[in-house]
């Protein structure tokens, strides 16, 4: 596996621990619903955001490298920098620390972010579709 398909399976990992559907979380069970950890999701985003950024640095010096494959990296950067701001402040807000994050505030970061996935995952297709040729 190279270096990218690790940071997306970071990435995808972490997405599906947030946003994927459970009963536990649907139904909050005592004792059985584990509330979503933002801190630790912001924490390992942090440390991944970083590999991406070097590998996005090294596909603009690199001869050779197809502008599909730059913009999907730059795509999946900024759908990961922006996950991680939204779990900084789910988890600051979660700590008192920021009172002004509204459920609306929240719903618009939604859109944004669900907005960001469908981007980098088109042109995931779009970079599929030019390696097959």
């Amino acid at each position: 596996m190279d270096q990218l398909q690790l940071i997306l399976a970071r990435y995808i990992a972490i997405h599906e621990k947030i946003f994927k559907f459970s009963l536990l979380k649907a139904i909050p069970i005592p004792g059985l619903f584990k509330p979503i950890d933002y801190g630790r999701h912001f924490a390992e985003l942090d440390s991944v955001v970083p590999d991406l950024e070097k590998l996005a640095a090294s596909a603009d010096n690199r001869a050779g490298t197809t502008s599909e494959y730059e913009q999907y990296v730059s795509a999946l950067l900024d759908t990961m920098r922006f996950l991680r701001d939204m779990c900084k402040r789910l988890h600051d807000k979660r700590q008192g620390g920021l009172k002004d994050y509204t459920i609306d505030q929240y719903e618009s970061d939604v859109a944004t972010y669900q907005g960001l996935v469908a981007k980098y995952r088109s042109l995931g297709l779009k970079l599929n579709e030019s390696k097959r040729r």
